[in-house]
């Protein structure tokens, strides 16, 4: 995809032919997909400057050799007119072509991402975003809300979902099982289970929501989510499993019936209860208000009676700040709120502050908590 109309295309300038050869480089690759909203970015970001890319290609042009490959001629004039828009050097040191054959691993991926990431059984990685409509593969398609994995005839190997702060996603398995991942979760996931003789997940951290299908329309093979130090055992029910904090494991069924199978131990639980596994540890199992715990698919931050350490950990999830208490007596503080999890942040911290109990101040992504004053 040539520079200039990369730059006609943020302009809306696009003839029709021009956009369909835009969208197919587009939808393409994921790395083309970033590359251009990067470019977008830098160019929203200085509104007002304008670029005359024929005059520059004019200038680059006298001052580099011409070798018979055109190709390298239009890489350098790609490099060099990107620096026109101040790009950071990481940008200028890469053209499409550089990023459409590089591998990114997906650790990296995980940690830089702003969209929802898949890997495939091949170990291929696909960022779906917020603008992306379909995004198609041999045995999937999704947008940037959700992913559809159709059941395939062949040898399948495992997948695997990561969402990012601030992001949420629903995923609907092989076995029609919808799952629903909070910010911040990771969710691998064969492509098929028709060569098992049950289905079985794992959930690596997060939260997810899950609505199984039942076991006797897939040949009566269970369900399985493993997590940590425990495993879900599943006929057919909807449940919720939260593994934020590190050794702690928190799972409510909605309905249906679940067995909780950990170490040696087999609980049954019914609708309506919560377990709670910490440190290795089952500490039991009790009755819940569910809703105060699946709140969140539904767009929603409920909180009821509880401490703002706890509240503040799930608000840094959605909006990707850190977090410093003036004293440690202000992690204990309770309130009770319900928000839109869409709503600004600075809306929410102005709702809580409301109370008189304590005030924040917000400089970029930190937030600092402190005795509130008259």
């Amino acid at each position: 995809m040539e520079y200039s109309l990369l730059i006609k295309k943020l302009k809306k300038g696009l003839d029709p032919e021009e956009e369909k050869q835009f969208q197919e480089w587009y939808s393409s690759s994921s790395e083309h997909r970033d590359y251009f909203k990067n470019l977008k970015r830098n160019f929203q970001d200085s509104p007002n400057l304008e670029i005359n890319t024929s005059k520059a290609w004019t200038k680059v042009d006298k001052k580099i050799f011409k070798p018979k490959n055109n190709y390298w001629r239009y890489a350098v004039a790609a490099v060099l007119v990107l620096g026109f828009l101040s790009f950071p050097i990481y940008y200028l040191l890469k053209t499409p072509m550089e990023d459409e054959n590089r591998i990114v691993e997906i650790n990296e991926l995980e940690s830089h991402s702003k969209g929802i990431i898949f890997k495939d059984q091949d170990g291929k990685s696909v960022t779906f975003s917020e603008s992306d409509s379909i995004i198609s593969g041999k045995y999937y398609q999704g947008n940037g809300s959700q992913l559809k994995i159709s059941d395939i005839d062949q040898s399948v190997g495992t997948n695997s979902i990561i969402v990012p702060t601030g992001k949420q996603f629903n995923l609907e398995l092989s076995d029609g099982t919808k799952v629903t991942l909070n910010a911040k979760s990771k969710l691998e996931f064969p492509t098929s289970f028709d060569q098992s003789d049950h289905r079985k997940v794992k959930l690596i951290y997060g939260e997810a929501y899950f609505e199984v299908t039942p076991a006797i329309e897939n040949n009566n093979k269970r369900f399985i989510v493993e997590n940590l130090n425990q495993s879900i055992e599943v006929i057919g029910t909807s449940f919720n499993i939260e593994n934020y904090k590190k050794e702690e494991v928190v799972t409510t069924l909605v309905e249906g019936e679940i067995n909780l199978l950990h170490g040696n131990n087999k609980i049954v639980m019914a609708p309506g209860q919560q377990s709670v596994v910490n440190k290795q540890n089952l500490e039991g199992v009790r009755d819940v208000e569910v809703y105060d715990y699946v709140a969140w698919k539904d767009g929603m931050f409920l909180f009821k009676d509880k401490p703002l350490e706890d509240i503040f950990n799930v608000l840094s999830r959605w909006y990707d700040v850190e977090v410093e208490f003036e004293e440690k007596a202000l992690q204990e503080i309770k309130f009770n709120g319900r928000f839109k999890q869409k709503q600004k942040l600075q809306n929410i911290l102005h709702i809580i502050e409301n109370t008189k109990r304590a005030r924040f101040e917000l400089d970029g992504n930190k937030i600092k908590v402190m005795q509130y004053q008259e």
